[in-house]
């Protein structure tokens, strides 16, 4: 049963955490808005380059800075911000050791948006559990009709892993909505992902703790 007070009470004893490690960046990292320079031409929001930079940087010493315990706690929060950049996180510092509890909560789809940081982490752990646990939440989710939640964020990262397109996952009556009608194809999905994983190559915001 989910109990409200616990909720409220973690909030409070982690406020410092969120305040310094997710109130900065997680709108940023939401939808990968910090990279979309790479994938839709203009800077995004308007943000001039030197404002992406400085995201940039903020979002690697984040990074490289926040300690497993932090993490640890980020992801016991009921709320998705400080989940979405825990998982980011946790990807671009290569912490393998969280693969399995962001796998289940993965699963779980909990809350909105959060997943996207997971996917993120496993796609750039990328060993063979991130790869399973990917397949799972693939195999779980895309035969319910309609209930679209992290799948795209998810292809991409399996493809990123795999190096081969999953062609049971790929197959169309799997990418429509409940009306029966086509989502964005998994195609635009894999390639945005390959595009972001290329920008953070570049601009060198991957890490090692």
């Amino acid at each position: 049963m989910f109990d409200e007070s616990k909720t409220t009470r973690v909030l409070e004893e982690t406020r410092a955490i969120r305040e310094e490690f997710v109130r900065p960046i997680y709108l940023s990292l939401l939808h990968a808005n910090f990279a979309r320079r790479s994938v839709a031409g203009p800077p995004p929001l308007g943000r001039p380059e030197s404002e992406l930079s400085a995201i940039r940087a903020q979002i690697v010493v984040a990074a490289k800075t926040i300690s497993d315990e932090q993490l640890k706690k980020l992801l016991s929060i009921r709320e998705w911000r400080g989940r979405l950049v825990a998982g980011w996180l946790v990807g671009l510092s290569k912490r393998a050791a969280f693969v399995d509890e962001i796998a289940d909560i993965l699963l779980a789809s909990e809350m909105v948006y959060a997943g996207q940081g997971y996917c993120v982490a496993l796609g750039l752990i990328g060993d063979d559990k991130c790869r399973n646990h990917l397949r799972a939440y693939l195999s779980k989710y895309l035969p319910l009709s309609g209930r679209f939640y992290d799948q795209q964020w998810a292809i991409g990262a399996l493809v990123h892993i795999e190096l081969n397109s999953p062609d049971e996952f790929l197959l169309p009556e799997l990418w429509v909505d409940g009306d029966r009608h086509m989502i964005p194809p998994p195609s635009q999905a894999i390639q945005r992902f390959s595009e972001l994983v290329d920008y953070l190559n570049l601009n060198q915001m991957r890490v090692v703790v």
